[in-house]
């Protein structure tokens, strides 16, 4: 389907390492164009196969056509920079090449990676959060993931394999150029924002000079607190409550109180524990993909 508004450029992911703090600072910029509904995550819905799967919890109603896909982009004015980001389309195999094949070969691809296994910790708290995972010891459920892909759940659950960045992004590399794929680390943006955003913003051709509000925006996870917290989330796990932090209407400010209110923050993962987890599952991927994105990684593996 041809149209004169379409993405020409993705934030791909990866899930849980500040894909939503990127999509709002650039969604400030006059000369980029994101849509109001992050995470379409068309790509991924394009059915290869009549396979269930499982989320628990009710999902969102999913955009599986290509209209519904480019009418996302019909409010496009004079933004040069036209984007949208779906963490999912990193993990799903198919993503690359149907994204090569139906926005063709020149669109910009932007990835954020994060130290797999605190990524992979982040990704069960907001599972936890939203109500959609049972399991409380993060050590059981990635020892129940392999039943869990077996019996093909949701890539929500694959804690452990969503890390395996290597192997992701190799399927981008080997179809889209290396100069239309943007890699970022995760600490580049959350140490570093000013710089990162300046570069990223050179990336995509639009004004590097551009002053993005200092405040900080990110999609915490956390842990219900109390019984207004556990509430919170039956409400969300059965899909009677919108995500707040995606909100536009509310104020930033309201929507910081109430998660402070809500949620609690959870407990870190042991140093040494984050260390037998990166030795035993992604030493080799680290490694490699080190090579592949020309990257020093050497402190993901300390």
């Amino acid at each position: 389907m041809k149209t004169d508004k379409k993405p020409n450029f993705l934030i791909i992911g990866a899930m849980k390492a500040a894909t939503t703090s990127l999509y709002a600072y650039l969604k400030e910029h006059p000369e980029i164009y994101l849509p109001s509904l992050k995470e379409p995550m068309f790509f991924n819905n394009i059915e290869t196969d009549n396979k269930k799967i499982i989320l628990k919890g009710r999902a969102k109603k999913k955009i599986t056509s290509f209209k519904k896909y480019f009418d996302l982009f019909q409010n496009v004015n004079n933004e040069t920079a036209i984007g949208e980001a779906s963490p999912g389309y990193l993990y799903n195999s198919n993503c690359a090449k149907l994204i090569h094949e139906h926005l063709g070969g020149s669109t910009k691809i932007i990835v954020i990676i994060r130290q797999p296994v605190n990524r992979a910790y982040s990704n069960f708290l907001h599972a936890r959060r939203s109500g959609k995972e049972d399991v409380n010891k993060f050590t059981i459920a990635i020892n129940e993931e392999a039943n869990r892909i077996e019996n093909n759940w949701s890539p929500l659950y694959h804690y452990i394999n969503q890390g395996y960045y290597y192997t992701q992004l190799k399927k981008y590399y080997d179809i889209f150029p290396r100069n239309n794929i943007k890699v970022v680390l995760f600490s580049e943006l959350t140490k570093n924002k000013s710089k990162c955003l300046k570069e990223i913003c050179k990336f995509l051709n639009v004004n590097d000079n551009f002053n993005f509000s200092k405040e900080k925006k990110t999609n915490v996870s956390g842990i219900p607190k109390g019984l207004l917290g556990w509430f919170i989330m039956k409400l969300r796990y059965y899909s009677l409550l919108p995500n707040i932090v995606y909100s536009d209407i509310l104020p930033k400010s309201f929507i910081r109180f109430i998660s402070k209110i809500i949620y609690k923050k959870p407990k870190k993962l042991n140093i040494k524990l984050i260390n037998e987890l990166t030795n035993k599952y992604y030493k080799n991927d680290i490694l490699k993909l080190e090579q592949l994105i020309s990257k020093d990684l050497s402190h993901w593996l300390k």
